[in-house]
């Protein structure tokens, strides 16, 4: 609806959009995976939203990886714009009906305000349609009564409604700032950052970069049907199906991660860095009824360089107790009776080196 917009509103310039969304993700994982789906291809113009998805992450966490995406941004060309975009839920509108912005959006005006980027609430005009009775935030239908249901579930908008609703916002701001305006394209300089530990140097690492133990296959998405659906964002992936299967990075700086692909046949990892075991990681959750991408990241670990090995296990366990935490059942048991580890490419903050 937007693209349709800014065609019709600037019929002088010829528009083409990136969608780089990653449902269910939050701007932590929108800062490593920037460069390979964002600024490869060049932007003028980029809208970061993730005031939903990050509001259970700490502020601290928050500030560094909106930095992190704005000064990225910018270091690649000082004359691309940001606009930061805050959709909300039905949780958000009571706060909001009492005068208070989600904790997320609240920290993400920090770094809008120090670097002087535009935002845009859409949750105001749905808050004020829903206090003066004139949109329910959720129903089985687009229209209860003759008014309108923002959505199904108090997240997802109707394309009908909800999303309508954010359109006309987005259009009506736009107006505002007056962007049709002929002067030059400002160019945006950096000043000292908020955190001084924002995520500076994020990248994504082919899975072929690393070392894989031996039973490990490299597949290519065209060639596995049942992953199609992640063909966008993913060429290849790794496919580990044995306890005792390892993938082995070595890299320096302080944040290591995986973006990989959560299921019902996904089992759990063992992280082990610099010789010591840190964490066992399940890649399997009460929402796993189905294949969906997915990524964890480990942080805060002194910068120098670090060995991390990841170890695949693939013991039972019980699935069934973790969906019932959603309320979902196991209808086919087959379809959960594995415990693999699908990878798709390796978070680092910090550069790659070669093994001892």
């Amino acid at each position: 609806m937007s693209l349709d917009w800014f065609k019709k509103r600037y019929p002088g310039a010829a528009f083409s959009e990136i969608n780089a969304a990653i449902g269910g993700t939050g701007s932590d994982f929108g800062v490593f995976r920037l460069k390979d789906h964002v600024l490869k291809f060049k932007p003028d113009l980029v809208f970061i939203e993730f005031a939903v998805n990050d509001e259970s992450t700490p502020a601290k966490k928050i500030i560094r990886s909106m930095e992190g995406i704005v000064r990225q941004i910018w270091k690649q060309n000082p004359h691309t714009d940001i606009c930061f975009v805050y959709t909300l839920t039905e949780q958000d509108v009571t706060a909001e009906l009492n005068g208070h912005l989600p904790s997320s959006v609240l920290t993400m005006e920090k770094v809008a305000d120090k670097y002087q980027i535009p935002s845009i609430n859409f949750g105001s005009e749905v808050t004020k349609m829903v206090k003066n009775k004139n949109l329910i935030m959720r129903g089985p239908n687009k229209e209860i009564n003759g008014i309108k249901v923002f959505s199904g579930d108090g997240v997802h908008p109707f394309t009908e409604t909800g999303h309508q609703i954010y359109c006309e916002a987005l259009k009506r701001s736009f107006e505002i700032m007056n962007v049709g305006s002929k002067s030059k394209t400002k160019m945006h300089l950096l000043p000292k950052p908020l955190a001084p530990d924002y995520f500076s140097n994020t990248q994504m690492v082919d899975i072929t970069q690393v070392k894989l133990s031996k039973n490990w296959q490299v597949l290519q998405i065209t060639d596995q049907p049942a992953f199609h659906s992640f063909g966008k964002f993913m060429e290849k992936f790794g496919m580990a199906e044995q306890t005792g299967e390892t993938l082995t990075v070595c890299f320096k700086g302080n944040t290591i991660g995986v973006y990989d692909i959560m299921g019902p046949d996904a089992g759990k990892v063992v992280v082990e860095i610099d010789g010591f075991v840190r964490d066992t990681i399940s890649r399997f959750d009460r929402f796993c009824t189905y294949r969906r991408m997915n990524y964890f990241l480990i942080d805060n670990l002194a910068f120098k360089p670090h060995k991390v090995v990841f170890h695949v296990v693939t013991d039972p366990f019980d699935k069934a107790a973790i969906l019932r935490n959603n309320d979902e059942r196991i209808s086919n048991p087959a379809d959960y009776s594995e415990n693999n580890w699908y990878v798709g490419k390796i978070l680092i903050d910090g550069t790659l080196i070669s093994p001892d």
